[in-house]
Formats: structure tokens, sequence, C-alpha cells
């Protein structure tokens, strides 16, 4: 079981959760995904890793509820446990140093642009993010 160490509202209908999975933050790098399931009777649900911390072993997750699976998800509270927490999956976005990015994102589509962009600083890059929404409240992350 996963932990839910942390929940916040960033937008009408828009979710951070913090999981404890040290396994997973171990491995994660920018550009992954995991796959969760609530319950044995729940369906699987991809969400793009937000973040990660190695030394806490927490992953980020940001997610919309748009259906059932994620209404239920945003249902769970700080303190309760996700069934299946699987990762991380999918191939790691490159990085290397290009000297100038430009990362742009909108809605909750910013959430897999911040470990990109912190990424590519980390590799020595002039980092410009450009982020958007449909009206002000679903602005859910924004980074100084």
């Amino acid at each position: 079981m996963y932990q839910i160490v942390q929940k916040t509202n960033l937008a009408p209908s828009i979710k951070l959760m913090r999981v404890k999975a040290p396994e997973i933050a171990k491995k994660a790098e920018a550009g992954q995904f995991i796959i969760l399931r609530l319950h044995e009777k729940g369906e699987r649900i991809p969400l793009t890793i937000a973040d990660y911390d190695r030394e806490e072993g927490i992953i980020t997750i940001v997610f919309q509820e748009i259906g059932k699976s994620t209404e239920e998800l945003g249902s769970f509270d700080e303190g309760q446990s996700i069934l299946n927490f699987v990762g991380p999956l999918g191939k790691p976005t490159e990085i290397t140093s290009y000297r100038n990015v430009v990362c742009v994102g909108g809605g909750v589509g910013v959430a897999p642009i911040y470990p990109i962009a912190r990424s590519l600083h980390e590799a020595g890059n002039k980092v410009i993010s450009i982020i958007g929404a449909r009206s002000r409240d679903l602005l859910s992350l924004k980074m100084k």
C-alpha cells in the first residue's frame, strides 16, 4: 500500500498528491509516469510523475477529476493508501545541454513540465517556461 502524505487542491477539480513510494522515487526520471489502482475493483489510472524526491521517497502526481476513478482518487485524504502504484514507466525525456530551452504547458499539462524544466536547468540550460489555462482558476502550477 502507498500512503498519501499530502493532498492539495490546486484549482477547482485539480489535485496534487504526494505519495510515499521510495522504490519508484529512487529510479524516477523527468518525463516518466506511474499507473495506480485505488483498490481491487479499481481501474488502472496512468498519471505523469509531476515531481519526485529521492531522499524522502515521495512521488508527486497532479490530476484533474474528470471521471469516476479520478473523482474517487480525489476523495482520498492524507493518511489513506493506494493499493497499487507502479513505476516509473515510459522512456524518460532526453536531457542534454541545448543552452536555451522553452517549456510550454497548459492546464493540468503543466505538471509534467516541472521535472523536465528542472532537469534541463540542472544540465546547464537557460529555461523559459510558458504556462496557460482556459481560465485563471485553472492555472494550477505557477513556478518561479
